[in-house]
């Protein structure tokens, strides 16, 4: 047990020296906190409980929309990064 955690500790070093690595782990890291703290969100405050049925269907129509917009900025960035 104490060897996996010394392997993961070592892991986590070598990737925070190394730049592209330090910001994937960041960047997966924002990711997975954001997702937690909308989870918990949603949970704490009964969110979408007092919609009809129309009105969830709209709203997952939007957060789809925003989500793909979402995607299509990150690839313009990406694109102007490497471009």
């Amino acid at each position: 047990m104490s060897a996996l955690l010394l392997l993961l500790l070592v892991l986590v070093v070598l990737g925070l020296v190394i730049p592209k690595t330090r910001q994937w782990i960041t960047e997966e890291f924002r990711a997975l906190s954001d997702g937690f703290l909308i989870s918990l969100l949603r949970l704490t405050s009964q969110f979408e409980s007092e919609l009809t049925r129309d009105g969830k269907e709209e709203q997952k129509l939007w957060r789809e929309r925003r989500l793909r917009d979402l995607r299509g900025l990150g690839l313009r960035s990406e694109q102007k990064r490497k471009g």
